[in-house]
């Protein structure tokens, strides 16, 4: 049978239409979404990119790449914190702090250690990196969330 606007064609068989056609994520639909992520996902990437370029230029390594993860846990952890909107979450979540941050990076930077026999540097690398992206995104949520006493005050399921 044919259904206009579901998965079938409006031809006379019955045929799968292409993975996502028609898709709709959210309550804004995949294209506006994916229009939220990219406009968010390139001031990040080229905010990390400039970092980088500048770490390189004074030889600071891993660090650059530390920091930028630590600070991008800290803003994705308030962001978690404060209950931010949809919208919100996909222009500076996913797309802002997921191109800020770079976990790909970090695990070459971490390769490329233990390739040259720098297991200490490169066991601190991965252990700072953990404890103070986790601890920095804690923070971040912690700090965005309203005072106990304004949460006690709230009224039940508000």
């Amino acid at each position: 049978p044919s259904r206009r606007g579901g998965c079938y064609s409006s031809i006379g068989r019955s045929q799968p239409q292409p993975p996502g056609a028609g898709a709709s994520f959210g309550p804004m639909g995949l294209p506006t979404e994916a229009a939220l992520v990219g406009a968010g996902a390139v001031p990040g990437a080229i905010l990390r990119f400039g970092v980088s370029e500048i770490a390189k230029q004074h030889n600071v390594g891993p660090a650059a790449i530390l920091a930028l993860n630590v600070v991008g846990s800290f803003a994705l952890g308030s962001l978690a914190g404060n209950g931010a909107a949809r919208r919100a979450n996909l222009l500076l979540g996913v797309g802002f702090c997921g191109a800020f941050t770079t976990f790909s990076t970090f695990s070459v930077d971490t390769l490329t250690m233990l390739q040259r026999g720098q297991n200490s540097r490169a066991a601190a690398y991965v252990l700072c990196s953990n404890l103070l992206s986790i601890g920095a995104a804690a923070a971040g949520h912690r700090l965005t969330l309203p005072p106990p006493i304004l949460r006690a005050l709230r009224p039940p399921g508000g």
